[in-house]
């Protein structure tokens, strides 16, 4: 019983050592980061005292930048999680307000990669109770990876629809599709670098829609595009909700 007691607070000990680690490791990483982007933009809108080309590179740097923060906010996020540390804020949603702010977070990189993006929603899709900022996250995230993986003149579908007490969030691509040997682990960290992201993002994707109680899926066929469901309750379950809301 000793042997067991001293094992179980060795590993919750080793547990907030590497919860520390990342945190602090993430906060060196983030402050030069954030000079980065803010010099990168300064330079992006110096208009004629740079070339074209310096601008380019600049916002070349700026876009690395940028997805390099996003990725230790993902690592974060991920460590949290592992620790049960995450609680959601839970709320009424508007689900076609939400699909509505995720496509415009989008829209630029979108139209860069001449790729049209879609919502589609049922009038009366109403409202799910959810943490608005982790649902938004998902969204983020599954529309990032579909615009990547999509081609020019190609097109991404961002969906909700209603069914037997759940709200389905609904992404999909014309893109190149996912090999039958990798989909069983797409959801697996860093396997999912497949699709061209940094390997993380549809790891969180589960975590996240798990954290509200719910499940996702995947269909693709490779050269036929992928479609990601997200099945959520309309209602979260408590135990997943902040603290302050448990009963």
């Amino acid at each position: 019983e000793n042997a067991l007691a001293a094992r179980s607070s060795a590993l919750a000990k080793a547990e907030r050592l590497k919860r520390d680690f990342v945190g602090n490791v993430s906060y060196e990483l983030r402050t030069p980061l954030t000079t980065i982007i803010g010099y990168s933009e300064l330079l992006e809108r110096s208009g004629e005292n740079l070339s074209e080309r310096g601008r380019g590179h600049a916002a070349a740097v700026r876009q690395a930048a940028t997805q390099l923060a996003r990725s230790i906010d993902d690592v974060l996020d991920m460590a949290q999680i592992d620790a049960d540390e995450m609680a959601l804020d839970v709320e009424d949603v508007r689900v076609n307000e939400m699909l509505a702010e995720a496509v415009g977070r989008w829209e630029r990189e979108a139209e860069a990669s001449n790729v049209t993006m879609v919502i589609e929603h049922p009038e009366d899709i109403g409202m799910i109770r959810g943490d608005a900022r982790r649902l938004g996250q998902l969204l983020d995230h599954l529309l990032e990876n579909a615009i990547r993986q999509t081609p020019p003149e190609g097109q991404v579908t961002i969906a909700a629809r209603r069914a037997l007490g759940e709200i389905q969030l609904q992404v999909s691509d014309t893109g190149r599709g996912i090999p039958f040997h990798v989909q069983a682990h797409i959801f697996d960290r860093f396997i999912g670098r497949e699709r061209g992201g940094p390997g993380l993002g549809l790891a969180l994707v589960k975590a996240l829609t798990e954290l509200h109680g719910g499940w996702v899926a995947l269909e693709s066929e490779p050269g036929a595009g992928a479609t990601f469901t997200c099945h959520l309750p309309e209602e979260v379950q408590m135990a997943a909700a902040h603290p302050e809301l448990e009963f």
